[in-house]
């Protein structure tokens, strides 16, 4: 019994640490929760062409090698002529200082993997002082120069599974680890480039991917403001869901140098990007086995720093001429349009033809079997599209970036979704989880729960009350689990844990997501979505917003009708705080006296 007592203890022990620091590493963990599973997460087995099952790790490593570099865009002959173009850097710093590289080494997380060079960034990060100035001084002659060390252009490749069947090689995404002093130039690059794309205004308002103050979120919310007002007005709508295969993979190294040219960014740094991408290898490794190392023809790597930065450059001007709205997260695009008379189709029909033309010149295909078509309104006629000779299908309901959006925008399959999915996690940490004090559920619960509830959750905010009271059960269930409180009411349990409601907190997001929309990192986009009541009227807060027209509840509860009357009602204190943060604090007191 006095064993049994102790090993329970250490085992409480062990779990209020991992608890207390969830939220900076979170694969701990999962580590701790992967070794109660029965059943383990491997690779494969894998099926090969004749069919035979492939259940060795060195034999799967070599088949998913041989399949990730099979979809590779091949390379053409000679060095784009951008790239031997001498001409005076623009808007860089003549010295990459010691101060700049410190500043990325501090910042290394030290529970990431190593690249095939085997430098742990732990060792990096706890000799700081030692390298920050010999390694400031190694990518200052790589920039000038254009010559990158063998070691960054090589990549392990780690298989990660999508969904579908584990059998086949194409339902793995090939993420890459590279060196982390490779990593740490391409931060140097990266500032270089975005500095430049951002000082040029290069990167289209489309594009809500891997760019300054735009997010999934942003994205659905721009989006589908405008399909929501087409539908509420009675016109009946189209959505298409654009899927490019092997996006990241097919970019071609010349077209994408091209562009760098065409956007005029200084000649050191494309030689740069041209040299990094050129001659890359590499191997696939799966339980520790290691393929042999292949050559990669094209693509920006997945998992490295310049990847996204550089795809989004690439898939820029995918937009051009393009007459329905548009919009992008990074590759994920979905074009949408007023479908109501065949003027309104035949507009649409167009705008995938140019698509279909820019996927050509481009050399970047669209997986047109996954491409689909939403159709929305009362009065849609269902018409079928076509990209090439290919006839698009259609879809009651697609993911679009993690949320589930369906023909009747109700959101309520995006509730039962994300409900089941919290209870899930949450049943895993009862199971697991031995002690179930508040200082290890709370943390736990806040850091892995909580999210799944709340991901983009301004624009899907649930409609009906089944689904407000559904979500708000997953709350209810996580803190009936903490020791101590099993016999409270719930307003009781909130009140002791310093806890809003999830009804409460989608509020204060709402408040949240408004203030940037009006005056914080969201106001270019808020100038489309809000209208400020003149001055004069104005007799409250200060920064009143009007209420737009509405005729169904798709549009009444959208995000930016909804938040009207409760934002219009914030106090001037509140409204006018100098910053996020101070807001954030007033609208807390604010909502803590809210019944």
């Amino acid at each position: 019994m006095e064993c049994r007592g102790k090993i329970r203890k250490a085992k409480a022990q062990n779990e209020l640490k991992l608890a207390t620091g969830i939220k900076g590493n979170k694969k701990t963990f999962y580590k701790y929760i992967k070794s109660k599973r029965k059943t383990k997460d491997r690779v494969g087995p894998l099926l090969s062409e004749e069919g035979e099952a492939v259940t060795g790790s060195l034999e799967m490593a070599e088949m998913l090698n041989d399949f990730f570099v099979s979809v590779f865009t091949e390379k053409s002959g000679g060095v784009p002529n951008v790239v031997n173009t001498s001409r005076e850097r623009v808007s860089l710093e003549d010295r990459i200082h010691k101060e700049q590289v410190k500043n990325h080494l501090g910042k290394l997380d030290v529970s990431k993997s190593p690249g095939p060079d085997e430098m742990h960034p732990r060792i990096l990060k706890e000799l700081i002082e030692e390298l920050s100035e010999p390694l400031a001084m190694i990518f200052e002659k790589s920039w000038k120069t254009g010559e990158i060390p063998e070691d960054w252009k090589r990549a392990n490749i780690v298989p990660i599974y999508k969904k579908g069947n584990k059998n086949n090689p194409g339902n793995y995404r090939p993420v890459s680890l590279t060196s982390v002093p490779g990593k740490i130039m391409e931060q140097v690059i990266k500032e270089i480039v975005c500095k430049h794309l951002e000082s040029n205004k290069v990167i289209g308002n489309s594009q809500h991917g891997f760019v300054k103050n735009k997010s999934c979120q942003t994205n659905l919310i721009a989006f589908f403001e405008k399909i929501t007002s087409l539908v509420d007005k009675g016109e009946a709508v189209d959505v298409i869901y654009l899927d490019f295969s092997k996006a990241f993979d097919t970019v071609s190294h010349d077209i994408l140098i091209d562009k760098l040219g065409k956007y005029n960014l200084d000649r050191a740094t494309i030689r740069w990007v041209h040299n990094w991408l050129d001659n890359r290898s590499q191997r696939v490794v799966v339980n520790g086995a290691k393929s042999c190392w292949k050559g990669i023809t094209s693509g920006v790597p997945q998992g490295s720093v310049l990847g996204p930065v550089l795809f989004n450059i690439f898939i820029n001007d995918v937009d051009i001429g393009i007459e329905s709205t548009l919009i992008k997260f990074a590759d994920d695009t979905k074009l949408g349009g007023v479908a109501t008379s065949l003027e309104d189709r035949d507009i649409i029909q167009n705008d995938l033809s140019k698509l279909e033309k820019w996927s050509e010149v481009n050399r970047m295909r669209f997986n047109k079997e996954k491409c689909k078509v939403l159709h929305l309104g009362r009065n849609n006629q269902f018409h079928t599209y076509k990209m090439g000779s290919d006839c698009l299908g259609r879809s009651m309901a697609e993911r679009d970036l993690g949320v589930i959006v369906d023909h009747k925008l109700n959101m309520s399959q995006q509730c039962d979704a994300v409900a089941k999915k919290a209870n899930m996690i949450l049943g895993c940490i009862n199971r697991c989880v031995v002690s179930k004090t508040r200082e290890v559920i709370l943390p736990l619960y806040s850091a892995l729960v909580r999210p799944q509830l709340e991901y983009c959750v301004q624009f899907w905010a649930p409609h009906f009350k089944k689904d407000v009271e559904k979500l708000e059960r997953v709350q209810r269930r996580a803190t009936r689990m903490i020791k101590g409180l099993e016999n409270m009411t719930y307003e009781a349990r909130l009140h002791e844990l310093g806890l809003f409601s999830l009804e409460k907190r989608r509020l204060r997001g709402d408040m949240i997501a408004v203030f940037k929309y009006l005056k914080g990192c969201h106001k270019e986009e808020g100038e489309n979505l809000f209208l400020l009541v003149s001055e004069d009227r104005t007799r409250s807060n200060g920064l009143k917003v009007q209420q737009g027209r509405f005729r169904l509840d798709i549009r009444k509860k959208f995000l930016t009708v909804r938040v009207v009357k409760y934002w219009n009602k914030l106090p001037r204190e509140v409204v006018e705080s100098p910053s996020l943060e101070i807001f954030k604090n007033r609208l807390d007191r604010h909502l803590s006296g809210m019944v």
